[in-house]
This record gives C-alpha cells, sequence and structure tokens, in this order.
C-alpha cells in the first residue's frame, strides 16, 4: 500500500528541506572559520605547511611543476609593486600583512569558504631581487591544486610584466 503525499505536504517537506540544507551550510562555514582563524604572520614560511596541499616555489621546495623562484634586476619595490597590483585584481582576497620585501594575503574558495594562506617574499641575492611563493591550506589533506594554480597564476602575470 502506498502513501501518497498530498502537493501541500510535498510543498512543506521541500520547504524544510531546504531550510535544513541552509542551515547545515551556515554551520559548516562558521566551523570551518572557527577551526582556522586568520593569524597574522610576520615573515615568510621556513618550511612547507604539508605535502599535498602546499605549494612552495622557494628552498626546500614542493610542487610548483616547471616553476622556479623568480630572479630579476628589477628593484625590490618595483616587484612589490607589481605583485601588489596582481594580487588586488585576484578575487575573495585580503592582504593580511605586507612590509618591505613580504606580502601575506589570504584567499577565500569559492563554495565551501576555506581560508588559504599566500606568502610572498622578495629580497636582494647577488645583486638580483628574488622572489619567493608559497600557497598553502589551512584545513584538510589536499587541496584539489587549488594553491598549484593560485602560485602557477601569480608566478606567470608576474614573469609577463618583467
Amino acid at each position: 500500500m502506498f502513501y501518497l503525499k498530498s502537493k501541500k505536504d510535498m510543498e512543506t517537506s521541500a520547504i524544510f528541506l531546504l531550510i535544513f540544507i541552509a542551515l547545515s551550510y551556515f554551520v559548516m562555514i562558521n566551523v570551518i572559520y572557527y577551526l582556522a582563524p586568520t593569524v597574522k604572520h610576520n615573515e615568510f614560511p621556513k618550511k612547507r605547511f604539508g605535502k599535498n596541499n602546499c605549494t612552495r616555489i622557494a628552498e626546500n621546495p614542493n610542487r610548483g611543476k616547471n616553476m622556479e623562484p623568480i630572479i630579476t634586476k628589477l628593484s625590490e619595490n618595483e616587484i612589490q609593486g607589481k605583485l601588489k597590483n596582481i594580487i588586488n585584481n585576484m578575487r575573495k582576497i585580503k592582504i593580511i600583512n605586507e612590509r618591505k620585501g613580504f606580502i601575506h594575503f589570504i584567499q577565500i574558495t569559492s563554495f565551501f569558504r576555506f581560508y588559504d594562506d599566500i606568502f610572498i617574499k622578495i629580497f636582494q641575492h647577488n645583486g638580483k631581487t628574488n622572489v619567493w611563493f608559497q600557497s598553502q591550506s589551512r584545513l584538510g589533506l589536499y587541496d584539489f591544486q587549488a594553491n598549484e594554480k593560485r602560485v602557477e597564476y601569480i608566478h606567470t602575470e608576474l614573469k609577463k610584466l618583467i
């Protein structure tokens, strides 16, 4: 024997289901936010954060297919200005800390709103300006190559400008 719901019962069930999904999403987003709060960093990380959720183009590199640290004759200030322009044109970013030779910003992923930290170090070595990059997820064991793509984008855009 079948129990057929009336159209009104089905509409009510659909509304409750949508409310449940919306509340679950809201709770999940807030749990992610509170599990990984934003911490202001004052220097480039000494090592990578994780193997599968961090891309590092610096000493002790991780992932970063075919990318090397950028070395140029341009000054640190010129490079930092160019990098700020690139960063400011990216979506869902917030610069957390910036000082001469260092930028720390976050980018928030679209659906789950994970916070990823991106660090850039700009320094002089042997009379040339060097640029190091590190992008890392705060939570999780894998990032679906999001950090790799982010570093590749910044790296490629900077290389176009030098």
